[in-house]
């Protein structure tokens, strides 16, 4: 499997399907406990990556994000935090922030993707920022797939010429914003269990089983208390 998968998680998370996001998500991040990075391509067989380099990609990071959106789970708080600290502690430079050669040894190449800064670096911020107004007014909003917020303006989807276009949607933006609002009443994630919201997102058993599924479990890494 590949890096780019990781945004799986953020895709069923829309889609409403939060028990799927969950296990999806915890395969990834178990493979970035296990190397302190996510190597570009996974292989299932040899539990080992075959290609190494990890050039600062967002997509874990982004649905980490909406997973704690969609649960408010403080677990996927630990999760960016950890992220954050493996990303400080191993790819920082005195110029930047350096994708790295090799996740096995660290080893760093003279390159920084401009997604780092577009998408990793702004999931990670939102994620901790609570009270930003993106997770606020989440429905007024939508990300591009490079990350970039545009709100929804919902005076822009009105046509002056059309008979039935609404005029003070122009002169009032707040009551069209509200209208917005109550259209996704209907289309939110389904609530996420009171109780559940401080324990871990799947069982200790469940963990395990992925844990060893990508050479977690055993691993001098995890034997030592982890590889981050």
């Amino acid at each position: 499997m590949d890096a780019l998968s990781a945004s799986f998680a953020a895709v069923q998370v829309l889609a409403g399907d939060i028990e799927e996001a969950i296990c999806t998500h915890a395969v990834y991040y178990s493979i970035w406990r296990r190397y302190s990075a996510l190597p570009e391509r996974f292989d299932w067989n040899t539990k080992l990556p075959n290609v190494k380099f990890y050039p600062l990609r967002p997509e874990l990071v982004e649905s980490t994000y909406l997973l704690y959106q969609a649960t408010q789970n403080p677990f996927y708080l630990h999760v960016g935090s950890d992220i954050l600290h493996s990303l400080e502690k191993y790819t920082k430079t005195s110029c930047g922030y350096a994708t790295l050669h090799d996740i096995t040894t660290k080893t760093k190449e003279d390159r920084m993707e401009s997604f780092f800064l577009s998408e990793t670096c702004k999931y990670l911020y939102l994620l901790f920022d609570t009270d930003n107004v993106v997770n606020r007014y989440s429905a007024q909003f939508v990300f591009t797939t490079e990350g970039h917020v545009i709100q929804l303006d919902p005076a822009l989807r009105h046509r002056p010429w059309d008979k039935d276009t609404c005029h003070d949607c122009f002169l009032d933006n707040r009551r069209a914003i509200a209208r917005i609002n109550e259209s996704f009443v209907s289309h939110s994630c389904p609530v996420y269990e009171q109780e559940r919201r401080y324990a871990l997102p799947l069982s200790r058993q469940r963990l395990g089983e992925i844990e060893a599924l990508v050479g977690l479990k055993n691993t001098p890494a995890t034997r030592s208390g982890g590889g981050g």
